[in-house]
């Protein structure tokens, strides 16, 4: 997936309350404090930036982000796509 998770290691006190909620096993202990270990499996939900009560953990949406223009120009290209595909397919 495409999210950053960040531990700010002088504010987390060691609670394992990101490990209890992270339902991909994103955390473990190092030295009495939780470290992101697996971000490449992050799917972005925040469940441990609410959980943690010191705000302590920061997730960071990596994803490219599309302007409106980009996406208008897709939905055009969807359009032709299904159009070419009913005219294939004789309109049916």
């Amino acid at each position: 997936m495409a999210f950053s998770v960040t531990v700010d290691r002088e504010k987390c006190n060691g609670c394992e309350e990101c490990i209890e909620t992270c339902t991909v096993g994103m955390f473990r202990m190092q030295n009495g404090r939780a470290t992101p270990v697996a971000d490449g499996e992050c799917l972005g939900c925040e469940s441990c930036v609410g959980a943690c009560e010191e705000n302590a953990i920061t997730v960071t949406d990596l994803r490219v982000h599309l302007s409106d223009t980009c996406l208008s120009l897709l939905g055009v290209l969807d359009d032709m796509e299904h159009e070419e595909k009913n005219r294939r397919s004789g309109g049916l």
